[in-house]
């Protein structure tokens, strides 16, 4: 399966069928999540900046988490 190398925000979002809002508090800023996450990923410095990941990483990181990251989005 093809992925972009770099993805944006907007790329997560098309994955994930999600709001930026949603992917930002149920994935981005759940701690156990941000400290795997930021070993493939830029996350923002200031506002002028944004984020970006390595596409094959996210990709492989929301499949192997997909169940736990649902269940803590329903809580």
């Amino acid at each position: 399966m093809y992925t972009k190398t770099w993805w944006s925000m907007e790329d997560l979002m098309n994955e994930t069928g999600r709001t930026r809002n949603w992917v930002k508090d149920n994935i981005l800023k759940v701690p156990k999540f941000r400290n795997e996450i930021e070993k493939f990923a830029h996350y923002p410095i200031n506002s002028n900046d944004q984020y970006r990941f390595i596409g094959s990483e996210m990709r492989k990181f929301l499949e192997e988490n997909f169940k736990e990251i649902f269940e803590e989005a329903v809580k």
